[in-house]
C-alpha cells in the first residue's frame, strides 16, 4: 500500500519554521516505527565546546547496505565539508555498517550529518572519536532493540588476513540462525559458531586445527570445556550482552559486528505485521 503522500505534505507544510526548540529526544521519538525505545547519543569533542548528537531508527529490515535504519547526527563544530564526509564515512563503516538484525535489506538506508559551525574549528582526530562514540552507541542500540530481541550480541573476529576477512567471518557467525537461537537458549554450542566460519568457504587460508573460538573470555574451541565450565557459561549466556570472539590465525587484522539473538517474539513481529 502506498503512503497517504498528501496527508503527509499537509503536514509537512503546517509545520512552524523556524522549528520551537532543538528538542533531539522528541525527533528521536518521532522517527520510530516499531522500535521500543528512542535511540539517542550524544559526545562532546575533547578540547572544544563542540557536541555531537545522534539519533537513529530501526529494529527489523536490518543489515546495511541497505537497511531500513535512518541516522541522523547534528553537530556545532565547524569541518570542512569534504573532510565531514571521509570522516563520517569512515566512522559509518566501523559502526552502522557493522550491524545487522536479521540479513534483510530495504531501500530506506539512510545516515546523514550536518555540522553548522556555531563552536568553531576542532581538532579533527578528537572529533573522529567523538563521532564514533556517538554512532557506536546507536549502533549497539539498533541491534538491542532488533525485533523480538532479548540478547545483544557482539562478534569479534582478529587475527585475520585483512579487515575484509574479518568482517565477511563476523558477519556470517553473527547472520547465523543457529547461532542467533543458541544464544537465545543459553546454549555455548561452539559447533555452531564453526560452521558459520567454516561455511566461508572462498578463505582457503583459513585452517580449522588453528582457529581458536571463545564466549566471552573462556575459550571452547580447540581447548575444551568441563561440564561444570559449560554450565558457566550458559549463565554467562542468559546476560543482556554475549560476546563471541573468534581468532583465525591468518594475520592482523580484525572486524566487530553486533546484532542480536532470533525469537519467537521476532516470528510474531513479521508474521503479525503487515504494510
Amino acid at each position: 500500500r502506498q503512503y497517504p503522500i498528501e496527508n503527509i505534505r499537509a503536514g509537512i507544510a503546517g509545520l512552524p519554521s523556524p522549528l520551537p526548540d532543538n528538542d533531539a529526544e522528541e525527533v528521536a521519538r518521532g522517527i520510530m516505527t516499531t522500535d521500543t525505545v528512542h535511540k539517542i547519543a550524544s559526545a562532546t569533542v575533547t578540547g572544544s565546546s563542540a557536541r555531537i548528537v545522534g539519533v537513529a531508527k530501526g529494529v527489523g529490515m536490518i543489515e546495511p547496505n541497505m537497511a531500513t535504519l535512518i541516522a541522523m547526527v547534528f553537530t556545532d563544530a565547524a569541518v570542512e565539508p569534504q573532510l565531514l564526509d571521509s570522516t563520517f564515512r569512515s566512522v559509518i563503516n566501523r559502526t552502522l555498517n557493522c550491524v545487522s538484525v536479521d540479513t534483510d535489506t530495504s531501500t530506506s538506508d539512510t545516515a546523514i550529518i550536518l555540522a553548522n559551525g556555531a563552536a568553531g574549528s576542532v581538532d579533527i582526530a578528537s572529533f573522529e572519536t567523538a563521532l564514533h562514540e556517538v554512532l557506536l552507541h546507536l549502533t549497539k542500540s539498533i541491534a538491542r532493540d532488533g525485533e523480538g530481541s532479548e540478547t545483544l550480541i557482539e562478534v569479534l573476529v582478529d587475527n585475520a588476513r585483512d579487515t575484509e576477512q574479518a568482517k565477511t567471518v563476523a558477519k556470517a557467525i553473527v547472520n547465523s540462525p543457529l547461532v542467533k537461537t543458541a544464544v537465545h537458549g543459553a546454549d555455548p554450542n561452539w559447533g555452531r559458531v564453526a560452521m558459520a566460519v567454516g561455511k566461508c568457504s572462498r578463505y582457503t587460508d583459513i585452517d580449522q586445527e588453528k582457529v581458536v573460538i571463545r564466549f566471552g573470555t573462556q575459550e571452547v574451541y580447540p581447548t575444551q570445556v568441563n561440564e561444570s565450565g559449560l554450565a558457566q557459561l550458559s549463565e554467562y549466556m542468559r546476560g543482556a550482552d554475549v560476546t563471541i570472539h573468534v581468532s583465525l590465525a591468518t594475520g592482523t587484522s580484525s572486524a566487530t559486528v553486533w546484532g542480536c539473538d532470533l525469537t519467537d517474539g521476532y516470528v510474531r513481529i513479521n508474521a503479525d505485521y503487515t504494510t
